[in-house]
C-alpha cells in the first residue's frame, strides 16, 4: 500500500460516483498534511499515473479522476463514467486539463492568433490605461483572457463580475476592429454575466475556450 492508499480506499468504499472534498477533508482521510505543492499547483492533482504515484494510489487505481479548484481549496473526485456529466452537477469544478491562469492566457493567445490569422502580443492600446493580454501590431485586434470559476463551485463571483465589467468598458474605449474577452475554466461565469449585463455590451465579443476539447465557442452575438 502506498502513502495515499487511504484516500483510494475511502473512494472505493463510497457509494457515491461524484465526491467533493475540501483539502482539509482530504488530509483528515489521509491522516497527514498535504504537501505545499498540492495547495499551490493544479498539476499535483493531474490524472497522470506515470509521474504521480500519489495519484495512482490515491484515486486512479480505484478508477476515479479529479478536477481541482485551488482558489477554494476543493477537489472533486468522479468515477470515470461520470466525467461526461460532471459539468451538469453542483459538484462541478472546471477543467479536466490542469493549468494555471498564466498558462491559459498563453494558450489563449496562441489560439486567438490563429483564429484572427495575426500574431497577438501583450501590450497597450493608444490612449487606454491598460496592458491588454492580446493586441495586434496594427491595433485592429485587442482582447483579454480570464480564467474564472464560480465561488465554491456554484455561487456567483461578484468581484470577478466587476472585473469583467471594467474590462468590457476598457475594450469599448478602443477603436479596434475586433474586441474580445476569452474565458477559460468555467463557462458559467461569462454566461451568467451576459444574462445580467449582455444587453449593455457594445461590440465586445465573449468567447469560451475549451482547452480539453481544443475548441472555441462564441457566447454572444452570432454563434460560430
Amino acid at each position: 500500500m502506498g502513502k495515499y492508499s487511504k484516500l483510494g480506499i475511502h473512494l472505493k468504499n463510497s457509494e457515491k460516483t461524484i465526491m467533493k472534498l475540501t483539502f482539509d477533508e482530504v488530509e483528515s482521510i489521509l491522516g497527514f498534511s498535504l504537501p505545499k505543492s498540492a495547495r499551490t499547483y493544479e498539476a499535483w492533482w493531474a490524472n497522470n499515473p506515470d509521474s504521480h504515484t500519489h495519484a495512482l494510489d490515491g484515486w486512479l487505481a480505484m478508477d476515479w479522476k479529479t478536477r481541482v479548484d485551488l482558489t477554494n481549496q476543493i477537489v472533486v473526485f468522479a468515477k470515470k463514467e461520470k466525467l461526461a456529466v460532471i459539468q451538469q452537477t453542483e459538484d462541478y469544478v472546471p477543467t479536466e486539463v490542469s493549468i494555471s491562469a498564466a498558462e491559459f492566457e498563453e494558450k489563449a493567445r496562441i489560439f486567438m492568433s490563429k483564429y484572427y490569422s495575426k500574431p497577438l502580443f501583450a501590450g497597450k492600446y493608444p490612449g487606454v490605461p491598460k496592458i491588454f493580454d492580446m493586441i495586434s501590431a496594427d491595433n485592429e485586434i485587442v482582447g483579454d483572457a480570464k480564467f474564472y470559476t464560480m465561488v465554491r463551485g456554484k455561487s456567483l463571483p461578484p468581484a470577478k463580475f466587476a472585473t469583467i465589467a471594467e474590462h468590457v468598458w476598457l475594450l469599448e474605449k478602443t477603436e479596434a476592429k475586433h474586441r474580445f474577452l476569452i474565458f477559460g475554466n468555467d463557462k458559467r461565469v461569462p454566461e451568467e454575466w451576459l444574462k445580467r449585463y449582455g444587453a449593455l455590451v457594445d461590440g465586445v465579443e465573449f468567447f469560451f475556450y475549451d482547452i480539453g476539447a481544443g475548441k472555441i465557442e462564441r457566447l454572444n452575438g452570432t454563434k460560430l
